[in-house]
């Protein structure tokens, strides 16, 4: 039997305070919990990952989405995670 985990990122902290997305925080929270309720599964901050310069080069700060860097810096992350827990090994 093999034993399958999941990273799954926390929601940034866009909209911290719910004024645009009434459930924002409540959807990050449960992220949370999902995380620590089950071992198989692992949670990657995303906080710092919505600042900087989006696809066409414009600044973007406490954004929706990530900026370039940032979905590379996310996929590595990702990446860590997995490589922690034994994903690649035959």
């Amino acid at each position: 039997m093999k034993i399958v985990h999941f990273a799954i990122g926390r929601l940034c902290d866009f909209d911290i305070e719910n004024k645009r997305y009434h459930h924002w925080t409540k959807v990050r929270e449960l992220r949370v919990a999902i995380a620590q309720a089950d071992p198989l599964i692992t949670r990657v901050d995303t906080d710092d990952l919505n600042d900087g310069q989006n696809g066409l080069g414009r600044p973007i700060i406490d954004d929706l989405h990530y900026s370039v860097e940032a979905c590379k810096a996310l996929g590595g992350r990702f990446t860590k995670e997995a490589i922690e827990r034994g994903a690649f090994k035959t």
